[in-house]
């Protein structure tokens, strides 16, 4: 059983404000390996102009967060370029009118009123207007949530590209689905003929990967070392909640092999070479820990010897494990090694 924060402590710490801390409501996006390598991808792909994308990946690997801080990444270094995000989630009805209306709204025009004619003018004048005033001429539309596309939809964007184009602006679209249900949704496009929407949106497959390896923990743990909560305040999330011992010069990254054994441990039946772990199960491991590690808090801290097996028995990362290795795609990784 996990051996959580005493009352005691759970006290000192809500006083400090943990259930705001940014580790927990998740108003920070660590630096992750998985998400520094597609942030190159789609930087490269950008700079030479590709006309689009597409990242799968398996479900609850961090492919939304990846996106949230590529995107960040993006306006950091071209604070001038012009990029939006939207969901296709939302987009099962093939009504040409629910399309644009939900891109004005994805392109921030509260103006939905009119025929569709007029919705589609609405939309093009947007984009051209922003990426004129960008300098670059360009438009990069993020699009999550992309295996839930429909024909229509792909439609849709071959004629806003299109409409941008002659308009002397290219339009980049960068897709991001769940593995396996994207390459169905591609393999029905091929299936239907349509070539031209392949070669434009989804010509180029690149898979998001998940955590694989002790060096994607060492990344995460140094990240919760060096971020400081409040901002300014040189109070690193690993001090938060080990104030004592963070004094004393105890460091999450030290801890690494530790969580990295723990998984090994946990799992049955595959190799260390074979084992992906998801993020989001990742990440509540690290929770669990920090939360039972907080009780201990001392400059001399003893730490149990099966605290990160708890933390990762805990934060169920076993079955994450398991499910994610089950899929399709992954037993096909398995087979071609």
């Amino acid at each position: 059983m996990l051996n959580e924060m005493p009352d005691q402590s759970a006290g000192t710490q809500e006083s400090k404000g943990l259930l705001s801390h940014p580790l927990f409501d998740h108003t920070v996006l660590l630096r992750t390996n998985p998400s520094d390598e597609l942030y190159l991808a789609i930087k490269r792909i950008i700079i030479v102009r590709e006309t689009g994308c597409v990242f799968t990946g398996a479900h609850r690997i961090g492919k939304t967060d990846a996106l949230d801080r590529v995107k960040a990444m993006l306006h950091q270094q071209y604070p001038s370029l012009c990029i939006y995000s939207h969901d296709a989630h939302n987009q099962q009805l093939p009504s040409v009118r629910a399309f644009f209306k939900h891109f004005l709204s994805t392109v921030g025009h509260a103006e939905k009123k009119g025929e569709t004619y007029d919705l589609r003018e609405r939309l093009v004048n947007v984009l051209v207007d922003d990426a004129r005033t960008s300098g670059s001429g360009l438009v990069v539309m993020f699009i999550d949530e992309a295996s839930a596309m429909l024909l229509a939809d792909f439609l849709f964007l071959k004629d806003v590209f299109n409409d941008l184009s002659r308009q002397r602006v290219q339009l980049i679209t960068i897709l991001m689905g769940q593995a396996p249900d994207m390459q169905h949704v591609i393999d029905d496009l091929i299936a239907r003929g349509r070539g031209d929407l392949v070669a434009r949106f989804t010509n180029r497959v690149i898979e998001f990967r998940a955590f694989n390896c002790i060096d994607d923990i060492w990344t995460i743990l140094s990240g919760i070392d060096t971020r400081e909560h409040p901002v300014g305040s040189a109070i690193s999330w690993t001090a938060f909640f080990l104030p004592q011992a963070y004094q004393k010069g105890f460091r999450l990254i030290d801890q690494s092999q530790h969580f990295m054994d723990a998984i090994l441990a946990n799992v049955s039946g595959l190799a260390p070479q074979q084992v992906a772990f998801p993020a989001g199960a990742t990440f509540l491991a690290i929770r669990k820990f920090l939360l039972s590690a907080a009780a201990y808090d001392a400059f001399n801290i003893k730490l149990p010897d099966d605290i990160w097996h708890a933390a990762v028995r805990d934060s169920l990362l076993q079955e994450a494990i398991a499910r994610m290795n089950s899929s399709p795609v992954r037993r096909a990784k398995r087979g071609k090694r």
